[in-house]
């Protein structure tokens, strides 16, 4: 008997290195949404000190179901979905500069992911969830 191929859990920054047609699960914070696209704007910065991540996730085929809370700025939201491009590296302006130090450029990495499904992930220990990821990662290395 055949069905659906299941997702796999990953974090957001682990997006970029995956390939289109990948069957993927991860949490991301709402940065905005676009409602012409009906695509909604995710970042996890994880870890802190990498370039940001930012995953651009169509809604397109569940925009019906999802509910206006899960497009709040700030939201935590889990998405399974399909990577449907290559990362894109954009430039994000520049950092704030320390004193004495120069400017400098940051770069985030953009992946597109069209939306299976798209719910709210509540309340996040955030910290429990990276290191518990971060295990897994190490784990499936392992077994590899």
């Amino acid at each position: 008997m055949s069905g659906p191929l299941p997702s796999r859990l990953v974090l957001l920054s682990d997006l970029p290195g995956l390939n289109p047609g990948e069957k993927v699960r991860f949490l991301g914070c709402v940065e905005e949404y676009i409602a012409s696209s009906a695509t909604l704007v995710l970042k996890h910065q994880y870890p802190s000190s990498a370039p940001p991540t930012i995953a651009l996730a169509n809604i397109d085929h569940v925009r019906e179901v999802v509910k206006s809370t899960e497009l709040d700025v700030g939201a935590w939201v889990n998405v399974i979905g399909y990577v449907t491009s290559e990362p894109v590296e954009a430039p994000r302006g520049a950092l704030q500069p320390k004193r004495g130090l120069k400017r400098r450029p940051d770069v985030a990495r953009q992946v597109q992911v069209q939306a299976l499904v798209l719910w709210s992930a509540g309340p996040v220990k955030l910290d429990a969830y990276e290191r518990a990821l971060e295990q897994r990662k190490y784990t499936e290395l392992q077994s590899g």
